[in-house]
């Protein structure tokens, strides 16, 4: 896969420009999808035991729990995904 900032749009015929933005956005999307699930599935797992350590009274319930560490995955992706459009742009002005 090519490298986000390389890619020159004004090069090559427009079935092979679009096939290589699919091809970058098809691997972005399987990115998305594993951090998501990855950082919800830890924040749950991390949360139900703190959430075990609390008196019976204090305690949430699973499903708050999981909405919870849904966010946490939600956000750790946002942050994923800003970071890299960040380093591309500083890669491309570097260069420019």
């Amino acid at each position: 896969m090519e490298n986000p900032a390389h890619l020159r749009l004004n090069e090559g015929t427009p079935a092979s420009v679009l096939s290589r933005i699919a091809d970058l956005h098809s691997t972005d999307i399987l990115i998305l999808l594993a951090i998501i699930l990855v950082l919800t599935v830890i924040s749950f797992l991390g949360l139900k035991k703190w959430n075990e350590k609390k008196p019976e009274e204090e305690r949430k319930s699973d499903f708050v729990l999981f909405l919870v560490a849904l966010h946490v995955g939600f956000f750790g992706t946002v942050l994923f995904f800003v970071y890299r459009v960040v380093i591309i742009g500083l890669e491309y002005l570097s260069k420019g």
